[in-house]
């Protein structure tokens, strides 16, 4: 096996390992508060879905010979990368600030935020082989509007805030700012990564065009 493989599978374990390890400590911490069925409600948030993605992901990747479900989740791996990056950059410039977190719940925390996303980040840089489509930036972006909808039907109806953004008891209309501009940091996450592959990663393979 070259540097490269090894090194490719030694991100693609990592990446499998914390996010699996992330999501499983997440649950036990709020099983011992509120208890297990309660705590499986920690999957309604965007930390815990963007893990269980590259869980999935990584988990096909390694554990899968080829076939379909593997080629989907070859497919998969660019967007899988920019939700997962988000997800890390959101906790730390907005969250990380104004949450304490101690002992288990710390090392939850810095698995599925600060472990996951560059492990998957470095795996993406040197493996991906397709080059991507314009057209589907549409498609990478309908997770995270249906998950921001999501958010405000939790926030309209039962007043349950996934983060302080969708506060609309305490920001009002500002709700739908900070929404824009998280909708905005997708979206440049996105292009980000289609300039990173279309230019860097796979400069000389030629688009594929829809008829």
């Amino acid at each position: 096996m070259t540097n490269k493989g090894s090194n490719s599978t030694i991100l693609l374990w990592l990446a499998f390992v914390a996010s699996l390890c992330g999501i499983l400590l997440d649950i036990y911490n709020k099983t011992i508060v509120d208890g297990f069925v309660q705590a499986l409600t920690t999957f309604k948030y965007f930390t815990l879905q963007s893990n269980l993605l590259v869980l999935l992901v990584s988990s096909g990747l390694l554990f899968l010979k080829e076939g379909k479900v593997k080629t989907i989740a070859k497919n998969y791996l660019g967007a899988v990368t920019s939700y997962i990056l988000l997800t890390g950059i959101v906790y730390l410039i907005i969250l990380e600030p104004i949450y304490e977190l101690y002992g288990r719940e710390r090392i939850a925390s810095v698995l599925l935020h600060y472990v996951v996303p560059p492990a998957v980040l470095a795996y993406w840089l040197l493996n991906e082989k397709r080059r991507y489509q314009f057209k589907e930036i549409l498609k990478w972006l309908c997770y995270p509007v249906i998950f921001m909808l999501w958010g405000l039907l939790l926030a309209f109806w039962f007043e349950d805030y996934l983060y302080p953004f969708f506060d609309i008891a305490q920001y009002g209309a500002f709700v739908a700012i900070y929404l824009v501009l998280v909708a905005i940091g997708f979206l440049a996450m996105i292009l980000l990564l289609f300039f990173i592959n279309n230019f860097y990663l796979t400069p000389h393979i030629p688009e594929r065009r829809g008829k």
